[in-house]
């Protein structure tokens, strides 16, 4: 089942469901590096209730979904290596601990991830309303692309998160960024495409 996804303000670090903050990656997992061998932003999280209800997803209970991304402030390089293909980001589930933050620039205002339960979700692979979601099928803005294995998670508009998180808002350069994970291995990639 999908749903547009709205983000509300929240200084909670351990949310599982929210944009921003520290992380709650296990000391036993590495910070990840993107292919410069830079740490990635930490972006968001997901719990499993919410995986499981939204994407069919089943992480064992309690964990979480982390997703970083490649960022480095006032460079497109990264946000260009993800619509290339060149960098995936780095998606993993595991269970959270204390919070913890090795990036440079992290994003600072933290937003709670809701769903927006009174707008019924637009199901058109190619639909020209694209709005941040989660679960169901993407809406691509280019060629879609079947990733063998991996599940849709969620989909973020770089112009909705640039008026939401002002302080990040270049990271996706307009773009639409768009999750994806594997739970059989525990991988996911990120992509991201321009109209």
């Amino acid at each position: 089942m999908a749903s547009y996804t709205t983000y509300e303000k929240s200084t909670d670090d351990r949310d599982h469901d929210r944009i921003g903050g520290s992380s709650l990656l296990p000391p036993a997992i590495n910070w990840p590096t993107d292919r410069h061998g830079r740490k990635m932003l930490f972006l968001a999280s997901l719990s499993s209730d919410l995986l499981k209800s939204q994407c069919n997803i089943i992480v064992p209970e309690g964990q979480i979904l982390s997703i970083f991304c490649p960022y480095k402030e006032d460079d497109i390089e990264c946000a260009i290596d993800m619509a290339r293909g060149r960098e995936n980001g780095y998606v993993v589930a595991h269970f959270p601990t204390e919070p913890r933050q090795e990036f440079e620039s992290p994003i600072s205002s933290i937003k709670k991830l809701e769903l927006n339960l009174n707008v019924e979700t637009d199901e058109d692979e190619f639909s020209e309303d694209i709005d941040d979601k989660i679960g169901g099928r993407p809406n691509w803005l280019q060629d879609r692309f079947n990733y063998t294995g991996y599940e849709f998670v969620l989909q973020i508009s770089g112009l909705y998160f640039g008026k939401v998180i002002p302080h990040h808002k270049n990271i996706f350069m307009g773009g639409v960024l768009y999750v994806f994970y594997n739970p059989s291995n525990n991988t996911g990639l990120l992509t991201l495409q321009y109209s």
